[in-house]
């Protein structure tokens, strides 16, 4: 059991790592070379914009004081992945990356509301909130694990463990 869930986190950590690091290094960037609410322009629908959210995905709840309710539900997701991932050694390596994108995503909102009581967003679609790295990649890691469970077991055997 301790070889497979061995091979879990072999998998799981340099996704987890990766996106974390990503996630930080791009708003370290923004926030060095833009101005809070500053903007660059780079295509007709898109631009860098440098944004305080203290609300939550995509900056609901944003005119509210509740930093602490989502810093502790932050910390309760990312345990309870690491808790599931160390107690079940036969997780498909499909859902190990997207858990790994999700972590990563979680970590990096959860650093940022640790370090300065908010989150660095900044891509900007003008048709959409301002969003991260980190959001980005937990919605596709949800949506990625979402979409394999609804299509059934004959859609996700192809990423059974082999």
């Amino acid at each position: 059991m301790r070889k497979k869930v061995r091979k879990n986190f072999k998998i799981f950590l340099p996704v987890f790592f990766i996106s974390f690091l990503l996630d930080q290094i791009s708003k370290f960037l923004v926030v060095k070379f833009l101005s809070e609410n500053g903007s660059i322009h780079i295509f007709r629908y898109f631009s860098l914009t440098c944004v305080k959210n203290k609300g939550l995905l995509f900056g609901i709840f944003g005119n509210f004081d509740i930093a602490l309710p989502i810093i502790m539900c932050g910390f309760f997701a990312f345990a309870g992945i690491l808790f599931y991932i160390l107690k079940n050694p036969k997780i498909p390596n499909f859902y190990l990356y997207a858990l790994g994108l999700v972590e990563g995503g979680i970590a990096g909102n959860l650093a940022d509301r640790l370090r300065i009581g908010a989150v660095i967003d900044f891509i900007n679609f003008h048709i959409w909130p301002v969003f991260n790295l980190a959001d980005a990649f937990i919605v596709v890691g949800v949506i990625s694990i979402i979409f394999t469970q609804l299509r059934g077991k004959n859609a996700s055997c192809m990423f059974q463990n082999r």
